[in-house]
């Protein structure tokens, strides 16, 4: 790895066995390095961030008869921009690369192939969102409501969801590894990430609920405090969105500190293609 450009996190990384990752490492990383270049990273593509920003906050006041169409148009259109944030964040990370205008809204063949990927990842949480929902989760309610109707068969087949929901969070979270993978135009070597993700799932799980937890706990004090304070709801989603963007970037730290520590430096993918024992 010393042979290739060092990304502007790691100076703060101390290397460890790259076959089990160290999640207190990576995530000590990935917030040290996030507030340490959160300034640098906004910047470098504060239009989409902006406009993601705005989109969001939109959605989340839009009233709940509005139309589904617009929902979906608005959520897509954050979507694709969420596609834009994300490659740029991942090549300044693991590339140390800045995009030619932080104004553009450029989205090409890079985030096209982000976005495939990120669909194909959902697709496996499908059966999770299906049967392993809480009741209240639409998803999950219309699926309950479904198997009521099915009588006795409704037990078999949810035991079976339920066996497809926890096969598919497995693979998901060993190829949530193929997002920083592609960001950076590796090929999609599904093979060699579940190969390199190999007794590290538990660790996965632990670095991305562990990333998780502080945004939680920060978006509980906002709403207590606005609650305290008597402010419009409108305020609480304005500064949770505004928090948003540092742990959007964490997010993404840790993923692509993952992905050096376990799949190795760029050209790693390809190369691993290259050999003469790979088909």
């Amino acid at each position: 790895m010393t042979d290739h450009p060092r990304g502007p996190m790691t100076d703060l990384h101390d290397e460890f066995n790259p076959k089990k990752l160290d999640v207190v490492a990576a995530l000590t990383e990935a917030y040290k390095g996030a507030w340490a270049n959160l300034g640098e990273m906004v910047r470098l593509i504060w239009l989409p961030v902006v406009l993601n920003l705005v989109l969001s906050i939109v959605v989340l006041l839009l009233p709940a008869d509005n139309n589904v169409l617009l929902t979906l148009a608005l959520q897509a259109a954050s979507l694709f921009l969420w596609a834009i944030i994300s490659v740029a964040w991942y090549r300044y990370i693991l590339l140390n690369e800045k995009p030619a205008g932080s104004y553009q809204i450029n989205f090409g063949r890079r985030e096209a192939r982000y976005l495939l990927v990120l669909i194909a990842l959902v697709l496996l949480a499908l059966p999770i969102m299906l049967f392993g929902g809480p009741p209240e989760f639409p998803p999950s309610a219309a699926m309950k409501s479904a198997l009521a109707s099915t009588g006795s068969a409704a037990s078999l087949i949810e035991f079976f969801g339920l066996l497809l929901a926890f096969v598919g969070l497995y693979f998901l979270v060993r190829l949530l590894l193929l997002l920083p993978a592609v960001s950076i135009d590796e090929p999609v070597n599904v093979r060699m990430v579940l190969e390199r993700t190999r007794g590290n799932f538990w660790r996965l799980v632990l670095l991305t609920l562990l990333s998780s937890v502080p945004v939680m706990i920060v978006y509980a004090l906002i709403l207590a405090v606005t609650a305290a304070l008597f402010l419009p709801e409108e305020v609480a989603i304005f500064l949770q969105t505004l928090v948003s963007i540092f742990f959007n970037i964490v997010n993404i730290a840790v993923l692509a500190i993952a992905y050096r520590e376990l799949i190795g430096p760029p050209g790693a993918m390809a190369a691993d293609l290259d050999r003469p024992d790979t088909i």
